[in-house]
């Protein structure tokens, strides 16, 4: 062998060796590129740099899918056709209906990482701790107020590496809502709006002020006339129609369980026992738009943005000057990625439908 031809294999022998040392070894997994974060209830959580899939609660769907429509795992609600038309695919189909708290499921679903909004209590934060202990997979804490939904959206932002639909989001907030609070105010007590929020089958439950459920009649400046035990979680305490008299709203805000047949608001307008409140005399009752998500409540996520928007424009025109067909066009468009006709405006936030009385 002569010199050339010794370089030549030791060449190919170097490149074969180096070749099969860049080669995945058996039993060595991958490593991805991992973040620590601070969550915002002051939890630092080790992530994957780039999130691809996330496990969601009821209360940061409608957050997740204004930055993404697919990149949940699970379903949270069971949507009619009608909220469906709203939504994306990709969003609820083909997806398991799992709440949260389901270990196993959240296991088995493999998620990057499991996103809650709660309020940020001491057990909340301790629940967290727990279930991440479980599951062996980064949980992440947003909070739920609704005073804070520009520091969520920036914190989601950055989360998501999105920040150019962060700050999109985020331009609509400082729009039309930051003025809301403020307008509020200064509006007297004499000038405040009574309002009764009838919800159950019947109109017979409520929530009263205090309560995450009614948080946006206080938030424009009304009173909640409903003085009544608050219950935790979903709320909807019993009322009689004796207290319902006494109590006189100016005004009733319906919530029909987010079902397109508006049963309360049809029994509430045709009711005989009904028939004498004076705020159904004078036909201020309305029914509180429920598409895709409830509007006020149910849940009580980023979807109130423009239920505070349309409440405080139903309640005090004057006050709270806007287009609300444009402003709902507008949220839709930038919220849940469907551009609404005038038609479709319309049937969402003024419906009509057809009543037979008794």
């Amino acid at each position: 062998m002569n010199k050339i031809e010794k370089i030549l294999v030791l060449s190919l022998f170097s490149f074969i060796f180096l070749f099969s040392s860049c080669q995945y070894k058996p039993g060595k997994e991958k490593v991805s590129a991992t973040r620590v974060i601070t969550d915002m209830a002051g939890r630092e959580v080790k992530i994957p740099d780039t999130i691809h899939s996330v496990f969601i609660d009821r209360h940061s769907a409608q957050m997740l899918y204004a930055f993404d429509t697919a990149m949940t795992v699970n379903r949270v609600f069971n949507y009619n056709e009608t909220e469906k038309k709203y939504l994306k695919a990709s969003f609820y189909a083909a997806k398991p209906y799992v709440i949260e708290g389901a270990t196993e499921e959240i296991i088995r679903l493999k998620p990057d990482v499991v996103i809650y909004s709660q309020e940020l209590t001491k057990a909340n934060i301790e629940e967290a701790n727990v279930l991440q202990a479980k599951i062996n997979i980064p949980v992440i804490l947003l909070d739920m107020k609704i005073d804070q939904y520009k520091e969520i959206l920036i914190f989601v932002g950055k989360l998501l590496h999105k920040p150019d639909k962060a700050n999109e989001l985020l331009a609509f907030v400082k729009t039309y809502i930051d003025s809301i609070p403020l307008k509020a105010q200064a509006i007297a007590e004499r000038d405040k709006k009574r309002i009764y929020y009838a919800e159950g089958m019947k109109g017979m439950k409520t929530d009263p002020s205090g309560s995450v459920h009614s948080l946006l009649i206080d938030s424009v400046g009304a009173k909640n006339v409903a003085t009544v035990d608050l219950l935790p979680g979903k709320g909807m305490t019993n009322v009689s129609m004796e207290q319902i008299y006494a109590w006189n709203p100016d005004i009733v805000l319906v919530w029909s369980g987010n079902f397109d047949g508006m049963d309360s608001y049809k029994f509430i307008k045709s009711n005989a026992v009904w028939s004498q409140l004076r705020a159904v005399k004078q036909k201020q009752v309305y029914q509180v738009p429920w598409c895709p998500f409830g509007w006020i409540d149910r849940p009580p996520g980023i979807n109130r943005l423009i239920g505070y928007i349309w409440l405080s424009h139903l309640l005090y025109p004057d006050i709270y000057k806007v287009d609300m067909a444009s402003v709902t066009k507008e949220f839709f468009h930038k919220f849940y990625h469907y551009d609404m006709s005038d038609k479709e405006v319309l049937e969402i936030t003024d419906p009509q439908p057809v009543i037979n009385s008794d």
